[in-house]
């Protein structure tokens, strides 16, 4: 069954640095289960299995959509059961304010979605071996111009990633 969400999606320079990132934590010693390049990503809305594409593509064209730009800042962990080694941002408030904007919409479309806090991240590993947050993040910045309803889904056992929509 495939997952739905929206994310911010970046190019392969912007993949380069966090895959450094990466390189640099696996160095280090930490085992876990890492991000694959091609599904490098920023949530900013996770839907689940159960969806509408129809309101969700509905929500999505209400949401006025004005680029922006993220610069890599500093790693990071959630303290949850697994945890998650994250790659923060400088530039919070633009994403947060298209998160918000794109949950105040689904919302008044009837699209269920994860009540999680947002809180704009990178996941680079889960489940580590161990929490290294001390790592140098390279500089690398992008320019966003515009966000994708992504499907999550398991085939031969890999999870793959696709797009489905985006805003224009």
């Amino acid at each position: 069954m495939a997952r739905i969400f929206i994310a911010i999606r970046f190019n392969d320079e912007f993949k380069k640095a966090l895959v450094s990132i990466q390189d640099a934590l696996k160095a280090r010693g930490v085992s876990g289960n890492y991000c694959p390049y091609d599904n490098l990503h920023m949530t900013l809305v996770f839907i689940g299995e159960r969806y509408d594409l129809q309101k969700i593509g509905k929500a999505l064209s209400e949401v006025e959509f004005k680029p922006f730009t993220l610069t890599l800042d500093r790693l990071g962990s959630f303290p949850t059961k697994a945890g998650v080694i994250w790659c923060g941002t400088k530039e919070n408030e633009p994403a947060t304010t298209i998160a918000n904007l794109l949950r105040e919409r689904l919302t008044a479309h009837g699209v269920s979605f994860s009540a999680k806090a947002f809180y704009p991240h990178i996941s680079l590993v889960r489940h580590p071996s161990q929490i290294v947050t001390d790592i140098d993040v390279p500089a690398a910045s992008i320019k966003i111009e515009r966000v994708f309803v992504m499907k999550s889904e398991r085939i031969d056992g890999e999870l793959v990633y696709s797009e489905m929509t985006a805003t224009e």
